[in-house]
């Protein structure tokens, strides 16, 4: 983290001081749950399916941020919970600088950054404001009930509007403010999303550099302990009409880290033993959500998506700069606890969108008065169900028609039609 120029040395023991000053204690507190129904007379359906839910236990953490350390999904709710997450969060924020090669932040493992104080204005008409958690002095979590817009809509039963419980925070990444956002779905899909805003660096205002979000998500699918990790392709000739998709195990069944290839829709998924009504294996599909594929001289930034067996014992396969030597010894990745790691990546050229100098009263000698806020830049990936309804979620189907008596041969009393 040691910068090359006075001022930025300054700042940058300025703001970590200030981080630690005000991060919340140590150890990290207890989790928190929370619960959101969808149910399905909001949008018109009727019976048998009542609607959906999800249970979520989240936690925040010094070098951490807001993560997850559970969520279960109900695919009706006079059912049972379905496990999905054992434990999801964004890794590392790795921020290296296009021209200044030694500048290359590490702004989550590097730094003691606490979680932002959250308030009305950041709740919103549809937010609120959750409980701090404990031992905090503020709130930091803020839950949302957000509409996200038509899931379908037919000719014959009109239209669905989706809903999700979105929880979000954000982290004081000294200059940055990270925005990190996990959305639950009615449909059972999770979306995960980080954000960056706030100010420009000083002393390189006017400097590109990459905002490299470095994900880790331990999923536990039904029964975590076997799970598959499959490894999903398409591919497509200029000189004829047929394609081909495959599935096929995730690196020949072991540990590993590949490239995602927009040919050909590269996506990993994690599969479980458990079958749906239609006796197919319910899985969930990790879809990269991409602006580009980073590249830099570390060597875990050399591909995007990873797959790991999960180690909760060993802190040092929670870090993804460690993702090179977690995977030396290639372990078996089926029936299994699996983890998959994935980059999501911003691009950030500076523009005047992002603020202006000269126009504040300069600090210290080097000071440019800059002010203004860059506007938010987003990158994730969703993880997405395969076969866990054995229908379309909240379409108004017809009751099943009453089950009739064979009418294949003649009854006793019956006289057949000559």
């Amino acid at each position: 983290m040691v910068q090359s120029r006075f001022p930025l040395i300054f700042l940058v023991l300025v703001l970590v001081t200030v981080g630690v000053s005000k991060a919340q204690g140590l150890p990290d507190p207890p989790s928190q749950e929370t619960t959101v129904e969808f149910v399905v007379g909001e949008s018109g359906g009727v019976t048998p399916r009542r609607g959906t839910a999800w249970k979520v236990h989240y936690a925040r953490g010094l070098h951490k941020g807001l993560y997850l350390t559970g969520a279960w999904f109900k695919r009706d709710l006079s059912e049972e919970w379905i496990k999905v997450i054992h434990d999801a969060r964004i890794a590392d924020l790795f921020v290296p600088y296009h021209h200044t090669s030694d500048t290359r932040f590490f702004d989550l493992t590097g730094f003691s950054f606490p979680l932002a104080e959250v308030k009305a204005e950041d709740a919103g008409a549809s937010g609120t404001l959750m409980p701090a958690f404990q031992g905090d002095a503020y709130q930091t979590v803020v839950r949302e009930i957000r509409d996200r817009g038509v899931v379908w809509k037919d000719y014959a039963n009109g239209v669905r509007r989706g809903r999700e419980m979105v929880l979000w925070a954000g982290l004081e990444a000294g200059n940055y403010m990270y925005l990190m956002q996990y959305s639950f779905q009615d449909d059972g899909t999770i979306s995960f999303r980080v954000g960056a805003t706030g100010q420009n660096l000083p002393g390189s205002r006017k400097e590109a550099h990459m905002h490299d979000a470095h994900w880790r998500i331990d999923i536990d699918l039904v029964d975590g302990k076997k799970n598959n990790a499959m490894l999903m392709t398409h591919s497509e000739s200029i000189t004829g009409l047929a394609a081909d998709d495959t599935e096929e195990p995730f690196n020949s069944g072991l540990e590993g880290g590949i490239e995602w290839d927009p040919k050909r829709f590269t996506m990993v998924r994690v599969q479980s033993e458990k079958l749906n009504a239609s006796g197919k294996k319910i899985s969930y599909d990790l879809m990269p959500i991409r602006q580009g594929s980073s590249r830099h001289k570390e060597a875990f930034t050399h591909h995007d998506l990873w797959v790991t067996k999960s180690h909760p014992e060993r802190p040092m396969e929670m870090l993804f700069a460690n993702l090179p030597a977690i995977v030396s010894d290639h372990e078996v990745v089926e029936q299994t606890d699996v983890v998959l790691w994935y980059t999501s990546s911003s691009h950030h050229e500076p523009r005047d969108e992002d603020g202006k100098g000269n126009t504040t009263r300069r600090m210290w000698y080097f000071d440019d008065g800059w002010e203004g806020s860059a506007l938010v830049m987003w990158s994730g990936f969703d993880l997405r169900p395969r076969n866990l309804f054995d229908r379309t979620p909240f379409y108004p189907y017809a009751p099943a028609a009453p089950v009739r008596p064979d009418r294949t041969r003649p009854a006793d009393h019956e006289v057949p039609t000559p």
